[in-house]
């Protein structure tokens, strides 16, 4: 989704792993979504690592199959 000038993405992670990349400004609790296990990722303008995105969209992948 955009909103202003941001691409955000929603993510559902396990809350372990959600606990770890909060340490990024641009992964917040999850916009409109159950904030335990979902975040919202800014995909642009980040620092988050890409591998470390790619490892999230993968994970949110698995675990709402």
């Amino acid at each position: 989704m955009r909103k202003d000038d941001d691409l955000l993405i929603d993510l559902k992670l396990t809350p372990e792993h959600g606990d770890e990349v909060r340490e990024y400004d641009e992964v917040f609790p999850g916009y409109h979504m159950n904030k335990t296990h979902w975040k919202t990722v800014r995909v642009n303008n980040t620092s988050l690592p890409f591998e470390g995105l790619v490892k999230m969209i993968e994970e949110s992948d698995k675990l709402t199959k």
